[in-house]
């Protein structure tokens, strides 16, 4: 009688069969090899090893993703902020060894830390903002006497310009950037803000003197545009 396969998780071992076991006379048999399949073990720590490094790329290609994504938000910024044609720059000496280019867009005016645009187009309040948002900019914030000083010098006498001042309701004035009302600090002109329905303010000359005056906010007017300096 034949012997049966025997099967193992590692291999295969033929056992020697007696002489006269197996007639003479009979055809040769063939042996049938029977490979065996991986143990659960094996399968089990080549899956955890699969799994693990498919996590490792896929942190890694995640931070790489990361990394250009802030990059190009970086480099949107600065694209915002260069979307001018020309910039008129000057050399800031701040210390021996530290020298900042600051820098204004062609036709802008430059004082202290900021850049002023004024526009000759005629619009409402809300576009005269969003105007000014498309330059990278804001409609303008008064921080000073200084800064109303400057900026009246290259204003028409005879014209009303909107700045970045306005009334959602209540009278709880509010500026464009989200700067503070600081009501110490303002320049209306007397008797102003007169009217709960204009909740705008412009800037104008009366009476020899610059002040502010509230006005509806759908009235089309001259603006003037404000943006921080550009350092290179």
């Amino acid at each position: 009688m034949a012997s049966p396969n025997i099967y193992t998780d590692v291999n295969f071992k033929t056992q020697p069969v007696s002489a006269g076991s197996i007639s003479d006379s009979g055809p040769p048999r063939k042996t049938t090899i029977h490979k065996s399949i991986p143990g659960f073990p094996t399968l089990l720590l080549t899956s955890m090893i699969f799994f693990l490094l498919l996590a490792i790329s896929s942190s890694v290609a995640l931070n790489i993703l990361f990394q250009l994504y802030s990059d190009l938000l970086e480099e949107k910024n600065t694209i915002e902020q260069l979307n001018h044609t020309k910039l008129d720059c000057m050399r800031n000496h701040l210390s021996e060894e530290d020298k900042v280019w600051s820098c204004c867009p062609k036709d802008w005016k430059a004082f202290s830390s900021h850049c002023y645009f004024v526009s000759t187009d005629s619009a409402t309040w809300t576009q005269s903002e969003e105007k000014c948002s498309s330059m990278g900019a804001r409609l303008m914030v008064v921080h000073s006497k200084e800064e109303q000083d400057f900026i009246t010098k290259i204003l028409e006498v005879k014209a009303a310009y909107f700045i970045g001042l306005s009334d959602p309701g209540h009278r709880q004035w509010r500026w464009a950037d989200q700067t503070p009302y600081n009501e110490s600090a303002t320049f209306w002109h007397p008797g102003e803000p007169n009217d709960d329905h204009e909740q705008c303010v412009v800037i104008n000359h009366r009476r020899s003197s610059w002040g502010w005056n509230d006005i509806p906010c759908s009235s089309k007017l001259k603006s003037v545009c404000l943006m921080k300096k550009i350092y290179l």
